[in-house]
C-alpha cells in the first residue's frame, strides 16, 4: 500500500491495534465528503475468498468523524478519545456496549422492539456477562457468536434462557 502512495498507520507502542479501517476523502464541489470502509476482515487479496466478513461502506458525516479522529490518534496526532458513533478499546467498548444492553432491556420494558445480536472473539468481560445476564432476565432475546472462549452460560432458567450462543468452528471458522 505504501507504494502506491497510500498512507498507512501501524498504531501506538504499547497497544495492540486491531481494525480494518481505510478512508478516502473526496473534494465533491464545494466539501470535502469522507467515504470509510469499516470491515471485520483483512484487506488481504489472499485470503478474502477463504472468510466471510461484514463490511460497512458509508460517507456518513458522523463515521467519518470518528474514523478521522482514530486515525489520529493511532498515527499520534491526537489523544482523543472521545466518538460519536464508534466504542473504542481500552476507553468505551465495556461502557458503551452496557449503554446498549441496558437500552434494550429498556425498549423491552416499553413493549417496543428488541434483541442484542453480539459477535466477538471471545465474551469473558464479567460486567458485560452481567449486564446480558440482566437482558436475558428482562426477556430480551439475545442471539452471541463467539470465535474463541465464552465464560456466559446460556440456558439456565431465569437467568440466560433466553440467550443463545454460538461458536462456528472447523473450515467455517472466520478469521
Amino acid at each position: 500500500l505504501e507504494q502506491a502512495g497510500v498512507h498507512v498507520a501501524y498504531g501506538l507502542v504499547g497497544l495492540k491495534t486491531h481494525s480494518k479501517l481505510s478512508m478516502v476523502v473526496r473534494n465533491d464541489g464545494d466539501q470535502l465528503r469522507r467515504y470509510c470502509h469499516i470491515g471485520t476482515g483483512n484487506y488481504h487479496p489472499k485470503t478474502a475468498r477463504l472468510y466471510e466478513d461484514f463490511g460497512l461502506l458509508t460517507c456518513n458525516p458522523d463515521v467519518g468523524e470518528d474514523v478521522s479522529n482514530l486515525f489520529n490518534v493511532l498515527s499520534g496526532y491526537s489523544r482523543n478519545t472521545e466518538y460519536r458513533r464508534f466504542l473504542v478499546a481500552p476507553h468505551s467498548v465495556r461502557s458503551g456496549l452496557i449503554e446498549r444492553i441496558d437500552r434494550e432491556i429498556v425498549h423491552h420494558r416499553e413493549g417496543r422492539p428488541a434483541g442484542i445480536r453480539f459477535k466477538c472473539n471471545a465474551l469473558v468481560d464479567e460486567e458485560t456477562i452481567d449486564a446480558l445476564y440482566r437482558a436475558s432476565a428482562a426477556g430480551v432475546p439475545v442471539d452471541i457468536w463467539v470465535r474463541g472462549i465464552c465464560s456466559l452460560r446460556p440456558g439456565i432458567p431465569g437467568i440466560s434462557e433466553t440467550i443463545r450462543v454460538r461458536s462456528i468452528l472447523g473450515r467455517f471458522l472466520e478469521h
